[in-house]
């Protein structure tokens, strides 16, 4: 596994494991995703993808190839924001489908 992966991976496994503590709203849907949503700080954005810290440094990377461009083109490093998205099972990342600025 690349490096990459092992992170995507540990984030994912960090989500459940947050989600079991009752940190993120979190049930599984009909089609086998889990629905998410977490708050967190952006550590850094690239294309259609987005790493986000939660309260806990836990470290989540979002895919944004669902959320129109208007809700995150203007988010910078240390931007606090609420991610609403799914866990594919078949991937390492939440597949978000918002992401909002949360107000300083």
């Amino acid at each position: 596994m690349r490096p990459n992966q092992i992170l995507g991976s540990l984030g994912v496994a960090a989500l459940i494991a947050l989600a079991t503590l009752g940190v993120l709203s979190l049930a599984e849907g009909a089609d086998g995703d889990i629905p998410v949503r977490f708050e967190g700080r952006v550590l850094w954005i690239a294309g259609e993808t987005v790493t986000v810290a939660t309260d806990d440094d836990q470290s989540i990377s979002v895919d944004l190839a669902h959320v129109p461009q208007d809700q995150y083109q203007r988010l910078r490093s240390n931007d606090r924001v609420v991610v609403i998205g799914s866990i594919v099972s078949e991937q390492s990342r939440v597949l978000a489908t918002s992401i909002e600025p949360l107000a300083p």
